[in-house]
């Protein structure tokens, strides 16, 4: 039988462990029945944010008013790939691969000269447990630090060679990126990851733009089998009204073509009279350019127009009003905002693409934005598991006590100690970090086991989480939460702790005997 150590540094982090792990690990009860937790039904806020403030609200149609089934991404996958092997020469051979919805998740990066696809932190930071080269994790982590000297991609390198994943419409990219590179390593097929990616985009942009005359064939094919790709959607049409009932203006702005839009809200409202909700109309609107641009507006013909009024819609003709009822493409935000006459700080937009929604109204015009994060349902149910919670809080007591012994060692008892005995309590520390670091993994895997939470790394927020924080006053899952809040709401973000900061644990404690009272 081993004697007992005599270094009590050493059997105290022994014990310290051994406790942290009873605590967190062996009891799940301790960590069932959240109170108060978060609900997909919840709006977040990034700022503060006075609903009355907001006179003017604005919506996208794609992922913002029309919430798509799990249909799409696998429609956009067989179409892309089909693209690929019938009119840019891939191997037929690639028409067997089927969409996996398990593999990716937005905001990840693809290195179009690598190949490997990962996901980046707020600091531009690799996240090494999420490198993949196709469907495999890239096993030499060497590769990385050979190439950037660390994990950190520097903003140039960044700016060139990085493609940003960012939308939805680039889940099922993603994944065939991976797929197709998987298949030509397998059959030792040379290429490079440029070109794959290049190819994958363009073949994109023909699925979903077509010729520009007539309705792409991503667009025809989702308006031919409406029912499959959009549920309807009554309530969000009841509260588009009651915001117009409290005196708010309505204006729809997307990329997507008239006809499309058309067909959607009438199988989401279940009526022809949707634009009635809308102040103004605008589609074909080409975002982000459309913010910085001087693209003058034009009228577009509609269906419903009769005979006669079809004669005075010119589609040729210069545009400084906006009539009733009416259906205008192009423009850009200045022209917007001088006819329309809205203050910029009184406007609020909604949808659902960092860059393409969200970005330059809130920079050039100070629009106040909500982003849509439809992920949020899945991250929160997540976050509300009882195995989830115990590993958070596993980590964070390990981590507390790896900086409360690391303390310990600058004690003058601990310099005093032989050298052996200073290098045993380090190699116990590198111990505690081990298990931190399989923690995390484990934690990883609960929301996504490639790519982990849309929202974190290991360590820090995503890069995508960050853009959501910098460009959104607040996100939430689904535009229909609006709804959950009186016209007069204030949206509070939390406090921010510094580094530097003391906490105030005790002040939950003090709200619940505030709640009680």
């Amino acid at each position: 039988m081993r004697a007992p150590s005599t270094n009590r540094y050493l059997d105290q982090l022994k014990q310290r462990y051994l406790q942290a792990h009873r605590l967190c690990m062996d009891d799940p009860k301790r960590f069932s029945s959240p109170h108060q937790q978060p609900s997909s039904r919840d709006i977040f806020a990034n700022t503060e944010l006075q609903l009355s403030k907001v006179r003017t609200v604005g919506l996208d149609y794609d992922f913002t008013l029309a919430n798509y089934t799990d249909k799409l991404p696998e429609t956009i996958y067989t179409m892309v790939r089909d693209v690929l092997v019938h009119k840019m020469l891939y191997p037929p051979a690639l028409q067997g691969l089927k969409y996996d919805k398990t593999f990716a998740i937005r905001g990840l990066s693809y290195d179009k000269d690598t190949g490997w696809l990962f996901k980046l932190d707020s600091s531009y930071n690799i996240a090494m447990d999420t490198i993949h080269y196709g469907r495999e994790p890239l096993r030499d982590l060497e590769e990385v630090y050979s190439l950037h000297n660390g994990p950190h991609v520097a903003p140039d390198y960044a700016k060139s060679q990085l493609t940003q994943l960012n939308d939805l419409y680039a889940v099922p990219e993603a994944t065939l990126l991976a797929d197709i590179i998987q298949y030509f390593s397998e059959h030792n097929i040379p290429f490079h990851p440029r070109y794959l990616a290049e190819d994958i985009r363009a073949a994109g942009e023909y699925i979903h733009k077509g010729d520009g005359l007539t309705l792409s064939p991503l667009h025809s094919t989702i308006v031919s089998n409406i029912g499959d790709y959009l549920e309807p959607a009554p309530e969000l049409l009841q509260i588009l009204n009651t915001l117009k009932s409290e005196g708010k203006r309505l204006f729809l702005l997307t990329n997507s073509g008239y006809q499309y839009v058309n067909t959607g809200l009438i199988h989401m409202f279940g009526t022809r009279d949707w634009r009635d909700v809308f102040d103004v109309v605008i589609v074909g609107a080409r975002k982000p350019s459309w913010y910085l641009s001087h693209r003058p507006f034009r009228q577009v013909p509609t269906s419903s127009s009769s005979s006669n009024r079809r004669t005075s819609v010119q589609p040729w003709a210069f545009v400084d009003h906006f009539e009733d009822g009416q259906v205008y493409s192009g423009g850009n935000l200045q022209s917007f905002t001088s006819i329309t006459g809205y203050s910029d700080r009184s406007v609020m937009y909604f949808g659902d693409h960092i860059y393409s929604d969200l970005r330059d109204p809130s920079i050039q015009r100070g629009w106040f934005t909500g982003a849509i994060v439809s992920e949020l349902k899945h991250e929160l149910s997540v976050i509300q598991r009882s195995e989830y919670r115990q590993l958070v809080s596993y980590i964070q007591l390990i981590e507390k006590l790896l900086k409360h012994s690391q303390q310990e060692t600058r004690s003058p008892a601990f310099m005093q100690l032989p050298a052996a005995e200073k290098e045993a309590f380090r190699q116990l520390l590198d111990v505690g970090r081990a298990e931190r670091r399989r923690a995390r993994w484990k934690m990883r895997d609960c929301f996504n086991s490639n790519f982990g939470s849309v929202f974190r790394t290991e360590k820090y927020p995503s890069l995508f989480a960050s853009k959501v924080k910098a460009f959104a006053n607040v996100y939430t899952s689904d535009l229909s939460n609006l709804g959950q809040y009186p016209s007069d709401f204030v949206f509070y973000p939390k406090r921010m702790v510094q580094a530097h900061e003391s906490r105030m644990p005790e002040v939950e404690d003090l709200l619940e005997d505030v709640l009680r009272s």
